[in-house]
């Protein structure tokens, strides 16, 4: 793992590969570890970054769960990409990763070659209101993100084993390690607003090659926001998996590997708009 400091802290990434970058973005509650059976279709001909968000894998955990808010994790992710340097690349954004990376996305869309969203959303999910001391001690106390959101989240494509599962819950072994997953619970309730005014520049994005993969078994980000993405982006393509849950990248590793790596091939040989160079590639604020 390498790791370089952000306004935040320090963030952890893993690479691999050579060639053009395509950058992996999890949410809750995983880390870059859930991209790593994908990234094996993509390392032989791409340059493949998993950046952990603060709070979350080896990146440093601040531990006030105050500081985690979704406009904290974005001014992280775009100092981690000022400082790479990337010049232009592929995104591809999983869970809380597209609240976070998309307007990194949307305020330089000249410098994505193409995007792919996984059971995301970026808009107001109108959730309910879980800021209260028993969903807190849930959280942090009982490990509740890891314990029983992954579960229902789910599909039945494969079992989630007590191995798989446990790979989940060792990420977050205390109180002090779940800060991340608990800011990421408050957020769905507490920054809808944030979420609706960063959404209405969505078509911003709208020319870009785009995939839309959706597990439709997932219980939590249900079908209805696959509909939304393809009004909000009406040329995306789309994978569905009747049987898959929320996270695609590990029920069914290897269909989304060789979709993604068309994917990525057929952006190319389009030609995205609009044209970026290394020196470029610092996204606007």
């Amino acid at each position: 793992m390498k790791r370089l400091r952000v306004p935040g802290g320090e963030m952890a990434w893993w690479e691999e590969g050579t060639g053009t970058p395509v950058v992996l973005v999890h949410g809750t509650p995983s880390s870059s570890q859930e991209w790593r059976a994908v990234a094996r279709r993509l390392t032989p001909s791409h340059r493949v970054l998993a950046p952990e968000h603060l709070g979350f894998g080896q990146s440093d955990r601040p531990g006030d769960w105050r500081t985690y808010s979704l406009p904290w994790h974005v001014e992280n992710l775009r100092s981690w990409f000022e400082q790479l340097q990337l010049g232009r690349f592929h995104l591809v954004v999983h869970d809380f990763g597209g609240p976070i990376a998309l307007p990194l996305a949307i305020a330089a869309p000249e410098q994505v070659l193409s995007l792919t969203v996984i059971q995301s959303w970026f808009w107001d999910l109108k959730a309910p209101n879980i800021d209260n001391a028993l969903m807190r001690w849930l959280y942090l106390s009982g490990n509740f993100s890891a314990r029983m959101m992954v579960k229902l989240s789910w599909g039945r494509r494969v079992k989630l084993t007590r191995e798989l599962h446990r790979s989940f819950l060792s990420q977050f072994p205390d109180r002090a390690s779940r800060m991340g997953t608990w800011g990421f619970a408050r957020s769905a309730s507490h920054e809808g607003p944030w979420l609706d005014a960063q959404g209405q520049s969505l078509g911003r994005l709208a020319d870009l090659p785009s995939l839309l993969v959706w597990g439709r078994a997932d219980k939590l980000v249900k079908p209805e926001h696959l509909l939304r993405w393809k009004q909000e982006l009406p040329r995306a393509k789309a994978l569905e998996f009747d049987d898959v849950g929320h996270f695609p990248q590990l029920e069914a590793p290897e269909e989304l590997g060789t979709a993604l790596l068309e994917h990525l091939a057929s952006a190319v040989s389009l030609g995205p708009p609009g044209k970026a160079t290394a020196a470029e590639s610092t996204l606007p604020r």
